[in-house]
């Protein structure tokens, strides 16, 4: 990595936390009802995922009159806001798309300082076998841009392992080109071409770079080896950022499941 990136910034000793992301699950839910469920389901935080509309209301674009309120009504749950979760994205063959996502997530990351909020996303997100090189440039051009803006307040701007940057060869290249110490990787458990003897070394490649994770569903056999032995990588590394419940559960007992998937990385986290 380039001399920049201080993999010591994300080597943080503590305990992880619980966050509950907003996709499929809450998209429906207004603010109040969001926070409802998320206290009384033992999740520390809420991810506010951005650019779909949802109902509890948080876009890049929100009026800043409605910043206090949503603030006021966090802090009196007393629920941190795990991260801001842009959707905006930098594959944009020209510089002025480019420009346009760029100056919409500048926004987003005034509004998690103005909610105290230590954790901006975005994505990267798309390319092609010819456009691959150009498009990991200006990904990682993009970033190193909201790094510098967002290091001033403390915050970090993670891109997520998400469509074309799942694989860890591109999402390590821009984090290279980036260059930032406060630019990391969202990590979507998703295990492309990983096996349970490969596992280990995968995680080793992405963990020194990961600020938070997007569990999905955990409980599926299939790949809850992946996750115990990736909880365990996290433990050893003293990872205390959070783990954001992404199962995008739509069934009929919501608050059963939430409560389930805390239960789940409590006994993984070994708390």
């Amino acid at each position: 990595m380039g001399s920049g990136y201080n993999a010591a910034h994300h080597e943080r000793r503590g305990r992880m936390k619980w966050s509950l992301n907003t996709y499929k699950t809450a998209q429906d839910w207004e603010l109040d009802y969001l926070i409802e469920m998320a206290k009384k389901t033992g999740y520390h935080g809420i991810e506010f995922l951005m650019d779909y509309n949802q109902r509890h209301g948080l876009e890049w674009d929100t009026p800043r009159e409605r910043w206090d309120e949503v603030k006021r009504k966090m802090e009196e749950a007393g629920l941190e806001f795990a991260s801001l979760t842009s959707c905006q994205v930098f594959h944009h063959p020209t510089e002025e798309e480019r420009r346009k996502s760029v100056e919409r997530v500048k926004r987003v990351i005034d509004m998690a300082h103005f909610f105290g909020c230590k954790h901006v996303r975005v994505l990267g997100d798309r390319f092609t076998s010819e456009n691959r090189d150009e498009v990991i440039r200006n990904v990682g051009s993009c970033l190193r841009e909201l790094g510098e803006y967002a290091e001033e307040y403390g915050i970090t701007v993670s891109i997520e392992m998400h469509g074309s940057f799942t694989d860890p060869d591109p999402a390590l290249e821009v984090i290279s080109i980036a260059d930032r110490p406060n630019v990391g990787l969202v990590f979507n458990c998703v295990w492309p071409n990983v096996t349970i003897e490969t596992v280990d070394e995968f995680h080793d490649r992405i963990m020194p770079y990961v600020t938070m994770v997007h569990a999905h569903r955990v409980e599926d056999p299939a790949t809850f080896e992946f996750y115990r032995r990736m909880f365990a990588k996290l433990k050893e590394r003293g990872f205390d950022g959070y783990i954001s419940n992404e199962s995008a559960y739509t069934g009929p007992d919501p608050e059963k499941v939430l409560a389930m998937y805390v239960a789940l990385y409590r006994a993984l986290s070994g708390e």
